[in-house]
């Protein structure tokens, strides 16, 4: 195979290149370049904890008194150590006690610059999968990374140095591996889960989040066996397959975690039982629509212990402050950045505000796919793994939901609880884009103008919403 066609065929519409396609492809990935370039390595999420993690690699893994993330899957920050580690070699010996250094710091840019690599894969895939859901339709592929596109969440995710683009890539790899099977259930071999296999495997050294995945692959196993008697031992062996290789790629990292911490999904805090009673009532109910306050202050402390209004001021905006909101503290003093609460909260309020249009476009997704499921038991084959996929994603996403709420339940500690985050969830949440754009294709199909009209107003979403779409924290050049 040439891996020039292969790379120019996802583009192509009626033998040319799709001008459309391939600027919003540009775009997306041109958002992360930028922050790759810009966004400074130590800002983030336990950004420090991670930049240690590589310091400790590549020779032995950190432990406890390391690093807080000492539990993270390791695949992610291997390659930076081999630079941290050359680095030093180069230009002496470490200090000790370890420090942030201009070696870290240096493998921390790389860790960004892989980020973007793994952008460029997330996005192709996307396209690649609707090839597979409804082929050359151009259309859905548009509507796919045009949704993609308007998420804030993604390019804050990717700026940073941490695991999740790695899940998010190696989850958006398996739903493509998944698809192909879904359509072409009849052709399939046990070898033909090797690939997928080795993905899984790939996904789940990469965070435990990757984990959220396999309940989803075993629903779908179910739905075959229960829907596709003709089928179900090709696809039943081949996923089969897919779970013995994975356990084989992965499963020294959770023997590890086991025999040190005494769990296989050891955590840098303890948990408590699970009792809905752990969180207030507020983190259930609270919307952040009194006073309108979602579109007034989404910014840190705004809506402790408030699940949605937190959630989805992260999901927009930069509700934690590590992109576009600079909180002061320590560190952002240490550096010279400049806090700016007071001048970025009514923008990043706006953003919440014109976000309520993609918002509905995911909800309208989810609501087509579900009605989908009734497809299911059509003995049309194409409907049949039409609704199959479409059903698969919908069990990964209310699997993955129910595993995230019992997280924050259990691992609670404080009022100000920073383990709410958009971030966690991203691999779940491109889900979304996927769902949003059937329903966009149905809309086309009957109402063409309509769609025409929901793109252009997905284009000034984008447009009001690109500031918050670029780092505040830039290191390479003035502030």
């Amino acid at each position: 195979m040439k891996l020039a066609p292969f790379l120019k065929a996802p583009f192509l519409h009626e033998g040319k290149v799709d001008k459309l396609l391939l600027a919003l492809f540009l775009a997306i990935n041109l958002l992360v370049l930028t922050n790759s370039v810009l966004h400074d390595p130590e800002i983030g999420y336990d950004a420090k904890h991670y930049l240690r993690y590589i310091q400790i690699l590549p020779f032995r893994l950190p432990t406890d008194e390391d690093t807080g993330e000492f539990f993270s899957a390791p695949l992610p920050y291997i390659l930076p150590s081999f630079v941290d580690e050359a680095c030093h070699r180069l230009s002496g010996a470490r200090e000790v006690p370890l420090i942030i250094d201009d070696c870290v710091r240096k493998a921390g840019k790389l860790a960004q610059f892989i980020n973007f690599v793994l952008s460029l894969g997330v996005t192709f895939l996307f396209i690649k999968i609707a090839e597979v859901v409804r082929p050359n339709n151009r259309f859905l592929k548009i509507s796919s990374l045009a949704l993609l596109g308007v998420m804030t969440v993604y390019y804050r995710t990717f700026a940073q140095v941490r695991g999740e683009p790695y899940v998010v890539f190696f989850t958006a790899w398996a739903i493509y591996l998944l698809s192909k099977m879904i359509y072409a259930r009849e052709r399939l071999a046990w070898r033909s889960g090797i690939g997928l296999g080795i993905i899984l495997g790939l996904l789940i050294l990469s965070r435990q989040w990757g984990l959220m995945l396999l309940p989803a692959i075993l629903g779908l196993m179910a739905l075959v066996w229960m829907l596709d008697r003709t089928h179900r031992w090709q696809l039943g062996r081949a996923l089969a397959t897919s779970f013995i290789i994975a356990f084989l790629i992965c499963s020294w990292f959770y023997l590890h975690l086991y025999l040190s911490y005494g769990s296989f999904l050891a955590f840098n805090r303890s948990p408590r039982a699970f009792s809905l009673s752990n969180r207030p009532l507020s983190f259930y109910r609270s919307t952040g629509l009194k006073n309108l306050l979602l579109f007034k202050t989404p910014t840190r402390e705004a809506f402790n212990n408030q699940f949605f209004p937190l959630f989805y001021s992260d999901l927009w905006g930069d509700y934690w402050g590590y992109f576009v909101f600079i909180q002061v503290n320590s560190t952002v003093i240490e550096k010279g950045y400049q806090g700016n609460r007071q001048q970025i909260r009514p923008y990043l309020g706006r953003v919440n505000a014109v976000a309520l249009f993609p918002s509905f476009i995911f909800g309208a997704g989810i609501l087509t796919s579900a009605f989908s499921v009734m497809k299911l038991f059509r003995s049309d084959q194409e409907e049949k793994s039409q609704a199959l996929f479409y059903t698969f994603l919908l069990i990964f996403g209310i699997v993955s939901f129910i595993l995230y709420m019992y997280f924050l339940i259990t691992y609670t500690k404080t009022n100000l609880d920073t383990t709410n985050k958009a971030t966690y969830m991203l691999h779940v949440l491109i889900v979304l884009p996927l769902l949003g754009a059937e329903f966009l294709e149905r809309v086309r199909v009957r109402y063409p103008r309509v769609y025409s009209g929901g793109l252009a107003l997905l284009g000034l979403v984008f447009l009001h919403n690109l500031p918050a779409m670029i780092t505040h924290y830039r290191v390479l050049f003035l502030r």
